[in-house]
Order: C-alpha cells, then sequence, then structure tokens
C-alpha cells in the first residue's frame, strides 16, 4: 500500500471516529437537517495543535500555544470539514446510537423489471462487443473447417464469429415503505416541543429510507380535527384549540388504504402533549387496536408542554403494551432525543 493510501485510510478512520463520538451532537444540530435530499454531509473537523516544549517553562506547562490537545483552526481561521457519503454518515450514526436495522414486515415489496446484460446475441453495437465469444466462436469455425494451423494460431473472426452482450429482463424486488407523521397543534404545544419533533420526525425519515429507498411520506396535523398538510406545512404549523388524538388516527387509517399492507411497510407516528377530550380516548384506542396489526410500527411520543403532561401515554401503553410493533415514550428534552429516536425505530 503506498504512502498516500495508508494517510487516506488513516483520514477516514479520524473523520468516522468524530462522528460517533460527537454523534448526540449531531442529532440536535439542525443545519444538517436541509441535507435530507443531499450526497455530502460536511463534517467538522477541529485540529489539535501538537504539543511543544517552550524555553523557560517548567516541565509540563506552556505546552503549545493554547495547551496540550487545544482545538485548532484551519487556514484563515475556519474549522476544516470533511465530507461524507449521506449513507455512511447514516451508518456511522446508527453504529454510535444504536439504532436497530429495519427489516420489511411480511411482503411489503413491488416487483419491477430490470435488465441485466446475461446473455449473448449475435447483432449488437460495437461497445457490446463480447470478445472471448467472438474468439471461440473464431475457433470453432477454423477448427470445422480445417484452417486452423497450431504453428500460427492467430484468428480472423468473420462477421458470423461476431457475439455481443444482450440484456435480459428479470423481475426483481423492491421493498417500500411509507411514513404518515401526525402532529397534535392545540394551543397547549410550544416552540420547543414542536422543536423536538421537528428533531425526531427528521433522523426517523433517514433512518427509514436508509433501509427503504422507495419511501413514501405523508403529513397530518391536527387539533380538535385533523387535516393534510405538506412537509414544509407540518413543520411550520401554529394552530390552537382542543385536542381530538382520534381524528389524526382516523384521518390516518383512511390515508394508509391508498397503500396495501402487501406492498408497504407501513409506519405512523403521532406526537402530542398527551391532553385530550374527555371521551375521545377510547375512540383513539379503538382506531390504533385496528390499525396496530397492519402497521410495521406505531409510535408515540408525548413531550411534556407548558401546563404538565395529559394521560394518553398512560393509557395507550395500559390499552398496548407489549404488542408487536408498538412503541410509546416521554420526550422531556433534548437530552431523552438518542433513546426516544432508538424505541420509535423498534429498538
Amino acid at each position: 500500500m503506498r504512502p498516500i493510501e495508508r494517510d487516506l485510510l488513516r483520514f477516514k478512520e479520524i473523520v468516522r471516529g468524530e462522528v460517533k463520538k460527537r454523534a448526540r451532537e449531531f442529532l440536535t444540530r439542525e443545519e444538517l437537517f436541509g441535507q435530507v435530499e443531499g450526497r455530502l454531509v460536511s463534517i467538522p473537523l477541529p485540529q489539535l495543535e501538537l504539543p511543544k516544549i517552550v524555553h523557560g517553562e517548567p516541565l509540563g506547562e506552556g505546552l503549545g500555544l493554547g495547551g496540550a490537545g487545544s482545538e485548532g483552526l484551519g487556514p484563515g481561521g475556519h474549522v476544516p470539514v470533511a465530507e461524507l457519503e449521506l449513507e455512511e454518515f447514516l451508518d456511522l450514526m446508527g453504529e454510535a446510537l444504536r439504532l436497530p436495522r429495519l427489516k420489511p414486515k411480511g411482503e411489503g415489496e413491488v416487483t419491477e423489471e430490470a435488465w441485466r446484460y446475461t446473455t449473448i446475441a449475435r447483432k449488437g453495437p460495437r461497445g457490446l462487443r463480447h470478445v472471448r465469444r467472438t474468439l471461440k466462436a473464431s475457433l470453432r469455425r477454423a477448427l470445422a473447417s480445417g484452417s486452423y494451423r497450431p504453428e500460427d494460431p492467430r484468428l480472423l473472426p468473420e462477421p458470423e464469429d461476431l457475439r455481443y452482450k444482450a440484456p435480459k429482463s428479470r423481475p426483481r424486488p423492491h421493498a417500500q415503505a411509507v411514513i404518515l407523521f401526525a402532529l397534535d397543534v392545540s394551543g397547549s404545544m410550544r416552540e420547543e416541543e414542536l422543536r423536538l419533533v421537528k428533531t425526531l420526525s427528521f433522523w426517523i425519515t433517514l433512518w427509514v429510507r436508509r433501509h427503504f429507498p422507495r419511501l413514501e411520506r405523508r403529513y397530518l396535523l391536527h387539533d380538535a380535527e385533523a387535516w393534510e398538510v405538506s412537509e414544509e406545512e407540518f413543520f411550520r404549523a401554529r394552530e390552537g384549540g382542543g385536542t381530538r388524538l382520534s381524528s389524526a388516527l382516523l384521518l390516518a387509517e383512511e390515508i394508509l388504504k391508498a397503500y396495501p399492507e402487501a406492498f408497504y411497510n407501513r409506519y405512523l407516528y403521532h406526537f402530542s402533549d398527551g391532553e385530550n377530550w374527555q371521551g375521545d380516548t377510547p375512540l383513539a384506542l379503538e382506531a390504533l387496536k385496528r390499525l396496530l396489526p397492519t402497521l410495521a410500527l406505531y409510535g408515540y411520543a408525548q413531550v411534556q408542554g407548558p401546563y404538565g403532561q395529559g394521560r394518553f401515554l398512560e393509557e395507550v401503553r395500559e390499552a398496548l403494551e407489549g404488542r408487536e410493533g408498538f412503541a410509546a415514550l416521554e420526550v422531556r428534552g433534548r437530552e431523552d432525543l438518542p433513546l426516544a429516536l432508538r424505541r420509535l425505530l423498534g429498538g
């Protein structure tokens, strides 16, 4: 291995170590949120000043300009950055946060036609000429006609000897998924709670799409009623009024009819502070009991509002705890995000 290749491998290890070490920090860095559709993620890499002995200072003091191990800056006073492919970055984050690998539930697949060059044809473009097959055909013809001479084994292919790579259709299954995000935007949800929801929704989307590239996303808002919105509207919604949690679940049930469980891995995530109108919780639980067997996962995250929390977390746990594909937890602040993300992904 050449020295430059060893240096490159060492640099990649440094980048990987930096991502793992700072995974919790990256989890809450909102400047990453705009990179969901991109292929590269920028990773800041503060440099370390090498320790050096300064004349006249006692041993162990005065090491370097800022002390041993101080973070330095690159040229022009900027922190150096490295760029990682999004997939590699997600894998490193997954290792650091111990996120679960997602597997298709049931079939959850569609089959599409894929063309692969696995056959041979007698006609085709010059760029697809199969040299070995062409020479074999030329050799067989020369042997059959008696014109082959071992002392002069050169072969001169004729037009009928030419062979080309040709495509053949093969069905290829693809696992696909759909995510529904439902957000309670009643008056008790504040800016900080909405920021936690945005963070969780972003990372859930990235991680599910890492396993299911064919991913569709739908967004619902609700207070006393539920309605569908765009992704942009979902993250800047400000509403008010009362809360009926069943309204979001009933609308989700209707929307999911367009995504048959035989062909889609279906994920439903619901974010609320747990406050619900009296008498609505039984309706919400009935809808959940119908939905849960058809879902890859239902995740309910209850954030703490300014006036405390409602009782829906306790009630939904009492009704569904222990069932497959069910995850529910409380999110009190940013410190809870790593565990919340892992739990909401089924870990």
